[in-house]
Protein backbone atom coordinates (compact mmCIF):
# COMPACT_ATOMS: atom_id res chain seq x y z
CA UNK A 1 0.00 0.00 0.00
CA UNK A 2 1.68 3.18 -1.19
CA UNK A 3 -0.84 5.89 -2.05
CA UNK A 4 -3.99 7.58 -0.79
CA UNK A 5 -5.93 5.79 -3.53
CA UNK A 6 -4.62 2.45 -2.28
CA UNK A 7 -5.73 3.28 1.23
CA UNK A 8 -9.22 4.49 0.32
CA UNK A 9 -9.77 1.63 -2.12
CA UNK A 10 -9.07 -0.90 0.61
CA UNK A 11 -11.04 0.98 3.26
CA UNK A 12 -14.19 0.94 1.15
CA UNK A 13 -13.65 -2.59 -0.10
CA UNK A 14 -16.53 -3.69 2.11
CA UNK A 15 -18.99 -2.11 -0.33
CA UNK A 16 -18.49 -4.85 -2.92
CA UNK A 17 -18.08 -7.50 -0.26
CA UNK A 18 -21.29 -6.59 1.52
CA UNK A 19 -23.31 -6.55 -1.70
CA UNK A 20 -22.19 -10.08 -2.59
CA UNK A 21 -22.61 -11.40 0.94
CA UNK A 22 -26.09 -9.93 1.27
CA UNK A 23 -27.05 -11.60 -2.01
CA UNK A 24 -25.71 -14.86 -0.59
CA UNK A 25 -27.63 -14.48 2.67
CA UNK A 26 -30.83 -13.57 0.81
CA UNK A 27 -30.59 -16.58 -1.50
CA UNK A 28 -30.37 -14.47 -4.66
CA UNK A 29 -28.10 -16.87 -6.50
CA UNK A 30 -30.10 -19.97 -5.60
CA UNK A 31 -33.25 -18.15 -6.77
CA UNK A 32 -31.63 -17.28 -10.08
CA UNK A 33 -29.86 -20.53 -10.86
CA UNK A 34 -29.79 -20.64 -14.65
CA UNK A 35 -32.94 -18.53 -14.96
CA UNK A 36 -33.56 -14.90 -15.92
CA UNK A 37 -35.76 -13.05 -13.42
CA UNK A 38 -37.02 -9.50 -13.06
CA UNK A 39 -36.38 -7.53 -9.86
CA UNK A 40 -40.09 -7.82 -9.03
CA UNK A 41 -40.11 -11.60 -9.29
CA UNK A 42 -36.87 -11.79 -7.30
CA UNK A 43 -38.35 -9.58 -4.59
CA UNK A 44 -41.26 -11.99 -4.25
CA UNK A 45 -38.99 -15.03 -4.14
CA UNK A 46 -36.68 -13.69 -1.44
CA UNK A 47 -39.38 -11.70 0.36
CA UNK A 48 -37.54 -8.41 -0.16
CA UNK A 49 -38.40 -4.79 -0.78
CA UNK A 50 -38.78 -4.33 -4.58
CA UNK A 51 -36.85 -1.04 -4.76
CA UNK A 52 -34.01 -2.33 -2.60
CA UNK A 53 -33.83 -5.63 -4.48
CA UNK A 54 -33.59 -3.80 -7.82
CA UNK A 55 -30.75 -1.64 -6.52
CA UNK A 56 -28.89 -4.68 -5.20
CA UNK A 57 -29.29 -6.53 -8.51
CA UNK A 58 -28.12 -3.44 -10.43
CA UNK A 59 -25.00 -3.16 -8.28
CA UNK A 60 -24.22 -6.86 -8.79
CA UNK A 61 -24.62 -6.27 -12.52
CA UNK A 62 -22.21 -3.36 -12.38
CA UNK A 63 -19.73 -5.70 -10.66
CA UNK A 64 -20.21 -8.19 -13.53
CA UNK A 65 -21.61 -10.83 -11.21
CA UNK A 66 -24.96 -10.61 -13.02
CA UNK A 67 -26.01 -9.68 -16.55
CA UNK A 68 -29.06 -7.49 -17.18
CA UNK A 69 -31.17 -7.65 -20.32
CA UNK A 70 -34.13 -5.29 -20.33
CA UNK A 71 -35.65 -5.70 -16.88
CA UNK A 72 -34.38 -9.26 -16.31
CA UNK A 73 -31.23 -10.42 -14.54
CA UNK A 74 -29.21 -13.62 -14.74
CA UNK A 75 -25.89 -14.88 -13.40
CA UNK A 76 -23.05 -14.07 -15.79
CA UNK A 77 -21.49 -16.92 -17.74
CA UNK A 78 -18.19 -16.54 -15.90
CA UNK A 79 -19.86 -16.63 -12.47
CA UNK A 80 -22.39 -19.40 -13.20
CA UNK A 81 -20.14 -22.36 -12.23
CA UNK A 82 -19.17 -20.53 -9.03
CA UNK A 83 -22.65 -19.48 -7.92
CA UNK A 84 -24.60 -22.66 -8.63
CA UNK A 85 -24.22 -26.17 -7.24
CA UNK A 86 -21.42 -28.24 -8.71
CA UNK A 87 -17.78 -29.21 -8.25
CA UNK A 88 -16.52 -25.64 -8.78
CA UNK A 89 -19.19 -23.91 -6.67
CA UNK A 90 -18.03 -21.22 -4.25
CA UNK A 91 -21.40 -20.86 -2.52
CA UNK A 92 -20.31 -22.82 0.55
CA UNK A 93 -17.28 -20.61 1.09
CA UNK A 94 -19.29 -17.44 0.43
CA UNK A 95 -21.81 -18.48 3.08
CA UNK A 96 -18.91 -19.00 5.45
CA UNK A 97 -17.61 -15.52 4.61
CA UNK A 98 -21.08 -14.10 5.29
CA UNK A 99 -20.90 -15.60 8.77
CA UNK A 100 -17.40 -14.18 9.25
CA UNK A 101 -18.70 -10.68 8.45
CA UNK A 102 -20.53 -10.63 11.75
CA UNK A 103 -17.55 -11.77 13.82
CA UNK A 104 -15.17 -9.35 12.08
CA UNK A 105 -17.54 -6.47 12.88
CA UNK A 106 -16.55 -6.99 16.53
CA UNK A 107 -12.82 -6.54 15.94
CA UNK A 108 -12.63 -3.04 17.47
CA UNK A 109 -14.30 -4.15 20.69
CA UNK A 110 -12.15 -7.28 20.90
CA UNK A 111 -8.93 -5.27 20.46
CA UNK A 112 -10.16 -2.89 23.17
CA UNK A 113 -10.74 -5.87 25.42
CA UNK A 114 -14.45 -5.18 25.76
CA UNK A 115 -15.78 -7.84 23.41
CA UNK A 116 -14.81 -11.47 23.95
CA UNK A 117 -14.32 -13.76 20.97
CA UNK A 118 -16.73 -16.68 20.61
CA UNK A 119 -16.29 -19.37 23.24
CA UNK A 120 -16.71 -22.07 20.59
CA UNK A 121 -15.49 -22.35 17.00
CA UNK A 122 -18.23 -22.48 14.35
CA UNK A 123 -17.87 -26.24 13.81
CA UNK A 124 -18.50 -26.77 17.55
CA UNK A 125 -21.79 -24.84 17.68
CA UNK A 126 -24.15 -27.63 16.72
CA UNK A 127 -24.92 -29.76 13.70
CA UNK A 128 -26.22 -26.93 11.49
CA UNK A 129 -23.10 -24.78 11.83
CA UNK A 130 -20.84 -27.82 11.61
CA UNK A 131 -22.49 -28.71 8.32
CA UNK A 132 -22.18 -25.17 6.93
CA UNK A 133 -18.51 -24.98 7.91
CA UNK A 134 -17.73 -28.41 6.47
CA UNK A 135 -19.35 -27.54 3.14
CA UNK A 136 -17.36 -24.31 3.03
CA UNK A 137 -14.14 -26.24 3.60
CA UNK A 138 -15.16 -28.62 0.82
CA UNK A 139 -15.23 -25.69 -1.62
CA UNK A 140 -11.64 -24.74 -0.87
CA UNK A 141 -10.40 -28.33 -0.77
CA UNK A 142 -11.92 -29.18 -4.15
CA UNK A 143 -9.94 -26.37 -5.72
CA UNK A 144 -6.62 -27.08 -4.02
CA UNK A 145 -6.54 -30.85 -3.52
CA UNK A 146 -5.16 -31.78 -6.97
CA UNK A 147 -2.10 -29.61 -6.41
CA UNK A 148 -1.66 -30.54 -2.76
CA UNK A 149 -1.54 -34.29 -3.41
CA UNK A 150 1.19 -33.68 -5.98
CA UNK A 151 3.22 -31.70 -3.43
CA UNK A 152 2.93 -34.27 -0.62
CA UNK A 153 4.80 -37.51 -1.31
CA UNK A 154 3.11 -40.51 0.34
CA UNK A 155 4.77 -43.17 -1.81
CA UNK A 156 5.08 -46.41 0.14
CA UNK A 157 2.72 -45.30 2.91
CA UNK A 158 -0.12 -47.67 3.79
CA UNK A 159 -2.38 -45.81 6.22
CA UNK A 160 -2.88 -42.06 6.43
CA UNK A 161 -4.63 -40.16 9.21
CA UNK A 162 -6.31 -37.08 7.76
CA UNK A 163 -6.61 -35.08 10.97
CA UNK A 164 -9.44 -32.56 10.91
CA UNK A 165 -10.14 -33.70 7.36
CA UNK A 166 -13.81 -32.67 7.47
CA UNK A 167 -15.43 -33.28 4.08
CA UNK A 168 -12.89 -35.94 3.09
CA UNK A 169 -11.80 -34.24 -0.14
CA UNK A 170 -8.07 -34.52 0.61
CA UNK A 171 -8.56 -38.08 1.86
CA UNK A 172 -10.25 -39.09 -1.39
CA UNK A 173 -7.61 -37.31 -3.47
CA UNK A 174 -4.75 -39.08 -1.69
CA UNK A 175 -6.57 -42.41 -2.01
CA UNK A 176 -6.97 -41.88 -5.76
CA UNK A 177 -3.29 -41.08 -6.23
CA UNK A 178 -2.09 -44.03 -4.10
CA UNK A 179 -4.16 -47.18 -4.81
CA UNK A 180 -2.64 -49.08 -1.86
CA UNK A 181 -3.37 -46.32 0.66
CA UNK A 182 -6.24 -46.31 3.08
CA UNK A 183 -7.21 -43.08 4.81
CA UNK A 184 -8.90 -42.43 8.13
CA UNK A 185 -10.45 -38.99 8.49
CA UNK A 186 -10.39 -37.93 12.14
CA UNK A 187 -12.79 -35.13 13.07
CA UNK A 188 -15.48 -34.08 15.52
CA UNK A 189 -18.62 -36.26 15.58
CA UNK A 190 -20.82 -33.54 14.02
CA UNK A 191 -18.30 -32.98 11.23
CA UNK A 192 -17.67 -36.69 10.67
CA UNK A 193 -21.40 -37.17 10.06
CA UNK A 194 -21.29 -34.66 7.22
CA UNK A 195 -18.08 -36.17 5.86
CA UNK A 196 -19.59 -39.64 5.76
CA UNK A 197 -22.57 -38.26 3.84
CA UNK A 198 -20.23 -36.66 1.31
CA UNK A 199 -18.46 -39.94 0.53
CA UNK A 200 -21.14 -40.37 -2.15
CA UNK A 201 -19.08 -37.86 -4.17
CA UNK A 202 -16.14 -40.29 -4.51
CA UNK A 203 -17.58 -43.81 -4.86
CA UNK A 204 -14.38 -45.07 -6.50
CA UNK A 205 -12.39 -44.84 -3.24
CA UNK A 206 -15.05 -44.74 -0.52
CA UNK A 207 -14.14 -48.23 0.69
CA UNK A 208 -10.64 -46.95 1.52
CA UNK A 209 -11.80 -43.71 3.20
CA UNK A 210 -13.31 -44.09 6.66
CA UNK A 211 -14.24 -41.63 9.40
CA UNK A 212 -13.19 -41.72 13.04
CA UNK A 213 -15.08 -39.38 15.40
CA UNK A 214 -12.72 -37.70 17.86
CA UNK A 215 -11.84 -34.31 19.32
CA UNK A 216 -8.29 -33.42 18.23
CA UNK A 217 -7.90 -31.27 21.33
CA UNK A 218 -8.05 -34.22 23.68
CA UNK A 219 -9.08 -37.63 22.32
CA UNK A 220 -6.76 -40.58 21.53
CA UNK A 221 -5.96 -41.12 17.86
CA UNK A 222 -5.94 -44.33 15.81
CA UNK A 223 -2.55 -46.00 16.27
CA UNK A 224 -1.88 -48.14 13.20
CA UNK A 225 -0.99 -45.36 10.71
CA UNK A 226 2.40 -44.60 9.17
CA UNK A 227 1.50 -41.04 8.05
CA UNK A 228 -0.63 -38.12 9.20
CA UNK A 229 -1.85 -35.04 7.35
CA UNK A 230 -3.02 -31.97 9.28
CA UNK A 231 -4.31 -29.20 7.04
CA UNK A 232 -5.34 -25.76 8.32
CA UNK A 233 -6.16 -26.85 11.86
CA UNK A 234 -3.50 -25.44 14.16
CA UNK A 235 -4.38 -21.79 13.48
CA UNK A 236 -7.61 -22.39 15.42
CA UNK A 237 -5.76 -23.78 18.45
CA UNK A 238 -3.76 -22.31 21.29
CA UNK A 239 -0.05 -23.06 21.56
CA UNK A 240 -0.81 -25.50 24.37
CA UNK A 241 -3.35 -27.35 22.22
CA UNK A 242 -0.97 -27.50 19.25
CA UNK A 243 1.86 -28.93 21.31
CA UNK A 244 -0.43 -31.47 22.94
CA UNK A 245 -1.72 -32.60 19.53
CA UNK A 246 1.81 -32.95 18.14
CA UNK A 247 2.76 -35.18 21.06
CA UNK A 248 -0.30 -37.41 20.59
CA UNK A 249 0.41 -37.71 16.86
CA UNK A 250 4.00 -38.74 17.60
CA UNK A 251 2.71 -41.39 20.00
CA UNK A 252 0.10 -42.68 17.53
CA UNK A 253 2.28 -43.02 14.41
CA UNK A 254 4.38 -46.07 13.73
CA UNK A 255 8.22 -45.83 13.67
CA UNK A 256 9.55 -43.67 10.80
CA UNK A 257 6.07 -42.19 10.51
CA UNK A 258 5.59 -39.03 8.43
CA UNK A 259 3.64 -36.03 9.72
CA UNK A 260 2.65 -33.22 7.32
CA UNK A 261 1.40 -29.99 8.90
CA UNK A 262 -0.10 -27.63 6.31
CA UNK A 263 -1.13 -24.13 7.31
CA UNK A 264 -0.70 -20.38 6.85
CA UNK A 265 2.77 -19.78 8.26
CA UNK A 266 4.21 -16.39 9.13
CA UNK A 267 7.84 -15.39 9.17
CA UNK A 268 9.51 -15.18 12.56
CA UNK A 269 8.33 -11.59 13.16
CA UNK A 270 4.67 -12.61 12.51
CA UNK A 271 4.07 -9.71 10.08
CA UNK A 272 4.58 -11.39 6.73
CA UNK A 273 3.26 -12.67 4.48
CA UNK A 274 0.39 -10.19 4.81
CA UNK A 275 -2.25 -12.83 4.15
CA UNK A 276 -1.04 -14.91 7.08
CA UNK A 277 -0.90 -11.99 9.51
CA UNK A 278 -4.41 -10.92 8.46
CA UNK A 279 -5.59 -14.47 8.97
CA UNK A 280 -4.37 -14.17 12.56
CA UNK A 281 -7.00 -11.46 13.02
CA UNK A 282 -9.59 -13.85 11.63
CA UNK A 283 -8.63 -16.22 14.43
CA UNK A 284 -8.71 -13.38 16.96
CA UNK A 285 -12.37 -12.66 16.23
CA UNK A 286 -13.44 -16.29 15.79
CA UNK A 287 -11.55 -18.30 18.42
CA UNK A 288 -10.51 -17.92 22.01
CA UNK A 289 -6.77 -18.51 21.52
CA UNK A 290 -6.04 -19.27 17.86
CA UNK A 291 -3.53 -17.44 15.68
CA UNK A 292 -1.17 -18.09 12.81
CA UNK A 293 2.19 -19.57 13.76
CA UNK A 294 5.65 -19.29 12.29
CA UNK A 295 7.28 -22.32 10.71
CA UNK A 296 10.13 -21.89 13.17
CA UNK A 297 7.77 -22.30 16.13
CA UNK A 298 6.09 -25.36 14.67
CA UNK A 299 9.40 -27.06 13.84
CA UNK A 300 10.60 -26.56 17.41
CA UNK A 301 7.40 -27.97 18.90
CA UNK A 302 7.48 -31.02 16.61
CA UNK A 303 11.03 -31.87 17.62
CA UNK A 304 10.12 -31.48 21.27
CA UNK A 305 7.15 -33.80 20.69
CA UNK A 306 9.51 -36.57 19.56
CA UNK A 307 9.97 -36.11 15.81
CA UNK A 308 13.55 -36.60 14.68
CA UNK A 309 13.53 -34.13 11.78
CA UNK A 310 11.24 -31.29 10.72
CA UNK A 311 11.57 -28.88 7.83
CA UNK A 312 9.51 -26.21 6.09
CA UNK A 313 8.52 -26.15 2.42
CA UNK A 314 6.48 -23.54 0.58
CA UNK A 315 3.46 -24.49 -1.46
CA UNK A 316 3.14 -23.62 -5.13
CA UNK A 317 -0.52 -24.63 -5.11
CA UNK A 318 -1.46 -22.08 -2.43
CA UNK A 319 1.32 -19.48 -2.06
CA UNK A 320 -0.05 -18.22 1.27
CA UNK A 321 0.30 -21.71 2.75
CA UNK A 322 3.18 -24.08 3.34
CA UNK A 323 4.12 -27.44 4.80
CA UNK A 324 6.17 -28.54 7.74
CA UNK A 325 7.23 -32.16 7.19
CA UNK A 326 8.31 -34.12 10.26
CA UNK A 327 9.57 -37.69 10.57
CA UNK A 328 9.85 -40.01 13.53
CA UNK A 329 13.04 -41.99 14.26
Amino acid sequence: MKTRDDLTRISRGFWESRAILSAVELGVFEALGRRRLSAGVMANRIEGDPRAVRMLLDSLTGMQVLVKEGSAYQISAAMLPLLTDGPTSALGMLKHHAALWHTWSRLTDIVKGSGPAPSKSSFRRGQAEARAFTLAMRDGARRLAPGVVEEVNLKGRKHLLDLGGGPGVYAASFARKYPDLRVTVVDLPAVALVGEELTAEYPDVKTRVTFFAADLDRDPLPEDADAAFLSHVIHGQSEEQVRSLFKRVAEALSPKGLFVVRDFYTDADRTTPAGASLFALNMLVNTRAGRTYSAKEVIAWLKKAGFKTASYRKSKTAPDAGYVLARLP
